[in-house]
């Protein structure tokens, strides 16, 4: 009996540290705009209210992990209200921003996984219904074999690299962006 069990449980233990998992939102979230010596514009002091945002897929565990829309749209919507910029009521806010995660570029395999994100970046300026800037945004991450051991979990790692790196840059020129 015992030799059956072995056997089914190491098959069982293999399957599950194989499977893919998704992205996670805390860990594709920017806890702070890092890298820049200014503070946010006036005018965009939380004034963002999320817009639409369209894009990513969801993870097949037996295959590669991914990004969800409502994952991407949740570290976003985290980001901004870390950084002073959203405006939590949707229909308030001066500016709606939308995204669109139009790729993430995943290797096959490798002992260092380089995920590229590319987003599209829209802010619009709600009474006027102008757009103020728009800009796709690709930034890659690089998770490495001392990351993670297992190939699933370091381009997970590298999933939320990617993610946050990009979400970064948008915060940076945000940041910037004088309306």
């Amino acid at each position: 009996m015992l030799r059956l069990i072995c056997p089914a449980v190491i098959a069982a233990a293999c399957l599950v540290a194989g499977c893919a998992t998704p992205g996670r939102v805390e860990q594709m979230s920017v806890p702070g705009v890092v890298g820049i010596n200014i503070t946010a514009p006036q005018a965009l002091r939380e004034s963002i209210a999320m817009g639409e945002v369209t894009g990513g897929e969801e993870t097949n565990p037996l295959w590669t992990s991914q990004v969800s829309g409502p994952d991407f749209a949740k570290a976003l919507e985290s980001s901004l209200l870390r950084a002073g910029l959203l405006q939590p009521d949707r229909k308030a806010g001066r500016y709606v921003l939308s995204a669109k995660l139009a790729e993430l570029d995943q290797p096959l395999a490798g002992f260092n996984m380089t995920v590229t994100a590319s987003v599209t970046y829209t802010l619009i300026e709600r009474p006027t219904t102008q757009t103020v800037w728009e800009k796709k945004l690709t930034t890659p991450y690089t998770a490495s074999f001392g990351d993670a051991l297992y190939a699933v979990e370091r381009l997970k790692l590298a999933n939320e690299g990617a993610i946050r790196a990009n979400i970064s840059e948008l915060l940076i020129a945000l940041y910037r962006l004088r309306p």
